[in-house]
């Protein structure tokens, strides 16, 4: 079957006077000379609706010439083909293509306003103190989310889903614990999420009833925030917390805390549970790997989401922490 090119959604075209710049997640592609000509004249036409010979016609070029350029931008991520309903894609295949998207969707979360607050010391108590109690809120949900992935797993999911919930269900007692430090027990456990901390919690259930392998490959966007296996990424984490513990002294045993559940992940093997899953899975229809990918994109949102409603919320109400609405609540 005749393939149709479609350049993807997130690419950005740049039409400069020498040349055309294709920026595409941490990407940018120069095209520059008979290239850049070519390519200004397909554009309309990459809309995954046209064969490639189809276009050539319309062009007058040949069709040679213009598989040729669209094979080498398939090559570099910035187009794919439409027409290839057939093809499938090998789990490792996926790990792959997973960590190159989520190296750019997870950008603008380590460039979020809040890291830099928290890091300087010019985040209020509340925002310190919010941002705990909201992770907690989110580890917490774990017991939720997991338990729906396991029972509607894949029977080659079904072992790393069931043993990653046997390990992480009471992984919320760690940020209990800190947060002891400060509040009475009963306080913490009444204390209530945001909104939009429940929105992210919410979608992780969602996607685990419907799809178990999209829902781990969007958790796992999740984990690369704290789990890792590259060291530099590790001494970041670690820069993060010591400069939390300088500015909020108060906060010792909550980090003490972070810091634990991090340990503890990592001393399970977290980070390459992804690795592990992707390695058991049948191949993948385009369809399931685009439903998959989706799912990540949209937990990114979700994940921008959660910080911004650290950020914003606890701005502007300082009352720490939430708590449950009664008759007697304004």
């Amino acid at each position: 079957m005749e393939t149709m090119p479609l350049l993807r959604r997130s690419a950005k075209v740049t039409d400069r006077k020498d040349s055309v710049a294709i920026e595409y997640l941490t990407n940018e592609i120069v095209l520059d000379g008979p290239a850049a000509s070519l390519f200004r004249k397909m554009l309309p036409h990459l809309d995954g609706k046209t064969r490639l010979d189809r276009i050539a016609e319309q062009l007058g070029e040949p069709t040679r010439r213009i598989r040729t350029l669209a094979d080498r931008l398939k090559a570099t991520g910035v187009l794919g083909y439409e027409g290839e309903a057939g093809r499938t894609m090998t789990g490792m295949e996926f790990y792959e293509l997973h960590r190159k998207y989520c190296a750019a969707w997870l950008q603008p979360i380590y460039d979020h306003p809040l890291w830099l607050k928290l890091t300087t010391g010019t985040a209020s108590r509340a925002q310190v103190l919010g941002f705990a109690f909201e992770k907690y809120h989110y580890i917490e949900g774990a017991y939720e989310h997991m338990a729906i992935a396991a029972a509607n797993s894949t029977p080659e999911m079904m072992p790393h889903l069931a043993e990653h919930f046997i390990e992480e269900y009471n992984h919320g007692d760690i940020y209990r614990r800190g947060l002891r430090s400060l509040f009475p027990n009963d306080t913490v456990l009444e204390a209530q999420p945001l909104p939009s901390t429940r929105a992210l919690v919410n979608f992780l259930s969602e996607s685990a009833q419907r799809n178990s392998f999209g829902y781990y490959a969007g958790n796992e966007l999740l984990q690369m925030t704290e789990n890792t296996s590259d060291p530099a990424g590790a001494d970041s984490i670690d820069t993060f917390y010591d400069l939390m513990r300088k500015h909020y002294p108060y906060t010792d045993k909550l980090i003490d805390s972070f810091i634990a559940h991090t340990k503890a992940d990592q001393s399970l093997g977290h980070e390459n549970v992804f690795f592990k899953m992707c390695g058991s899975v049948p191949p993948m229809s385009m369809a399931e790997v685009k439903d998959a990918m989706n799912i990540v994109r949209m937990m990114a949102e979700h994940l921008a989401l959660f910080m911004d409603g650290i950020d914003a919320h606890y701005a502007s109400f300082p009352l720490m922490p939430r708590t449950p609405c009664t008759l007697l609540s304004e």
